[in-house]
């Protein structure tokens, strides 16, 4: 992506930009350079993509109630105040609370129940985590703690002034593509990381058939879309932070012909995020979750005419109304056992309350969450 390089993000200004500008940052992962730039922001029509370079930021659900976003580069001509569309961006306050264990758990249960019983065969159930620190104003510190914590993820910070912002540590490559090469990754099951990668052979039969079918559904998607010579690099085991899990790195070949807007759309939501068959997983999904995903498991990331690298926004959290929430899942099959998802759910919140625990520490703030 071409930037200014005046409008190109210094770390030392981000804290100013606060409440000032509308912004992104990130990280790819791999790489110490931290990108980014004060933007302009359009709401992208459903099923449209930006016709020039873009940072894209889509919701979970393409037909609910958030819109999917395009930050443009801008100059400094944009400091005099919001766009015209930044101020037409709808906010949402949820007057839902969060799950409770026990009822997070009996969804699971109906879940399973339903899997035994009809064709769903894996549905992906959310919860969010509402906490009361750290404030928004520590976002940029997230941000930098994110990215020297998670070397190998997308770390990424959105901001749009009293709109939300938005921060996540995501392991989860959607879509990128490059030199006429496309690359996407199946990513499923999660274990605590305990000093040693274990090898495919020791997960277990649920971990491993979770992970499958997520690959299985992503090569049907490239069949369909008319690509060639895919390739699968895996299963195998990888490790994200404090966790670990199943990977398979997905490689393809497209040419002029191939419709790359189509691609994204037939991807997401994909199994890992969502579930098998995806519409009846959806739909579930959309009448038994007592939250709003919001941006949580969808994509984002920089979109050019030659190429684009987009991730699905997972380990992330989000601010609005100043309050902060995190946004965690797990995959449920009819092996799943509720204890063990909700633990699982536990395990990918310490992604960023480890973080966000050190960062308060050094602020003299105690984190609580709730």
């Amino acid at each position: 992506m071409k930037m200014n390089p005046e409008t190109t993000y210094p770390l030392k200004d981000l804290s100013l930009w606060i409440n000032k500008h509308s912004f992104v940052v990130w990280r790819n992962p791999g790489e110490n350079e931290q990108k980014g730039f004060k933007a302009t922001v359009s709401i992208l029509a459903e099923g449209s993509f930006p016709d020039k370079d873009a940072f894209v930021f889509s919701p979970f659900n393409s037909k609910g109630r958030f819109p999917a976003l395009a930050f443009y580069p801008n100059d400094d001509t944009f400091a005099k105040g919001l766009s015209d569309a930044e101020t037409q961006i709808p906010i949402y306050f949820s007057e839902d609370i969060p799950d409770s264990k026990a009822e997070y758990c009996k969804r699971i249960e109906l879940l399973t129940s339903m899997m035994k019983c009809g064709p769903l065969h894996k549905c992906v159930l959310s919860r969010r985590l509402d906490i009361e620190d750290p404030d928004e104003t520590m976002a940029p510190e997230l941000f930098i703690q994110l990215c020297n914590q998670y070397p190998d993820a997308f770390v990424s910070l959105i901001h749009i002034p009293h709109v939300f912002t938005w921060t996540g540590a995501s392991p989860e490559r959607l879509l990128k593509i490059r030199n006429q090469k496309g690359y996407t990754t199946s990513l499923a099951a999660t274990r605590p990381f305990k000093g040693v990668l274990p090898d495919i052979s020791q997960w277990n039969s649920k971990e491993t058939e979770e992970q499958q079918l997520v690959t299985d559904y992503i090569l049907e998607v490239l069949k369909d879309e008319n690509v060639h010579s895919v390739e699968c690099n895996g299963p195998q085991s990888m490790q994200a932070g404090n966790l670990i899990h199943i990977k398979t790195d997905i490689l393809f070949s497209i040419t002029p012909q191939t419709d790359i807007v189509s691609l994204i759309k037939a991807l997401h939501p994909t199994p890992a995020v969502c579930g098998l068959p995806k519409d009846k997983a959806l739909n579930i999904i959309n009448s038994i979750e007592p939250h709003d995903r919001e941006y949580y498991a969808g994509y984002l990331g920089v979109v050019s005419k030659e190429n684009l690298e987009l991730y699905v926004n997972l380990r992330c959290m989000r601010w609005l109304g100043g309050k902060p929430s995190l946004f965690i899942g797990g995959g449920i099959t009819a092996a799943s056992v509720p204890e063990q998802e909700w633990e699982e759910t536990n395990f990918k919140a310490n992604t960023l309350l480890d973080v966000i625990e050190k960062i308060c520490n050094l602020a003299g703030k105690n984190p609580d969450a709730h």
